[in-house]
């Protein structure tokens, strides 16, 4: 059957087609959610996805933190509080949930807006809903991508994943405003690592990474890296 997946960035929902990863129609702005928003979504849904033979293969968002914890140290039934130690103040309308990363055996908690989760549970209950983050984080791993750095860069955040020999080392998302943002932390990130010919994988839309790449070949203390620039990947080739 041929599949759809659903992509939401907290201001617009996406409906690509899995075969030629094109959108299907045009994406839905959801500046609040009411019940005019929820019976659009779903005659969209029914029209578009459903009555063309179609069935969602998942839901995948993206999310403006996250947290990556070992899972000796995590204890799911105060999830909250571990999110608050980090972010101090749960964003309002949101709920704090979890994905596995098994392969390190860690978890990946984050904020998610409750109508997006509630709206997709109720009406789509076999649909997977998943972060976009996680699914980023798990392909590197089980391809052993295992560049010095990468960076994803999302509408209002960007994730940076660092590995060293070969093992995770750390994993951030950072709020941005602007390309130079993120290249402040890459310096700043780069210069912690003080490695001699890093690897640095940058995934992002063709503006962003044109911005970034210009940048990078100005600047005395970039350009002597090596950089594999990658425009946003097909979602579909995201879902194990």
């Amino acid at each position: 059957m041929p599949k759809a997946i659903l992509f939401y960035d907290e201001k617009k929902i996406f409906f690509f087609d899995n075969k030629t990863n094109q959108p299907l129609i045009e994406p839905l702005q959801i500046d609040s959610f009411n019940k005019f928003v929820s019976g659009r979504l779903s005659n969209l849904i029914q029209s578009n996805v459903i009555d063309k033979g179609m069935e969602i293969a998942a839901v995948i968002f993206d999310s403006r933190d996250g947290l990556l914890l070992p899972n000796e140290l995590y204890n799911p039934e105060k999830r909250e509080e571990f999110y608050k130690l980090n972010y101090s103040l749960i964003p309002p309308g949101k709920i704090i949930k979890e994905q596995q990363i098994s392969t390190i055996n860690a978890t990946l908690i984050y904020s998610c807006k409750q109508w997006f989760h509630d709206f997709f549970n109720d009406n789509f209950k076999d649909t997977p809903i998943l972060n976009s983050s996680s699914l980023y984080l798990k392909k590197c791993l089980s391809d052993r991508d295992f560049k010095d750095l990468h960076i994803i860069i999302k509408r209002d955040t960007f994730d940076i994943i660092k590995f060293k020999n070969n093992a995770l080392l750390s994993y951030n998302s950072i709020e941005y405003t602007s390309t130079n943002d993120i290249i402040y932390f890459l310096i700043g990130h780069l210069e912690k690592m003080k490695l001699e010919k890093p690897e640095i994988h940058i995934t992002g839309n063709t503006v962003k990474l044109k911005e970034i790449e210009t940048i990078t070949n100005r600047m005395d203390s970039l350009k002597k890296y090596s950089y594999r620039y990658h425009a946003d990947t097909n979602l579909f080739d995201l879902i194990p």
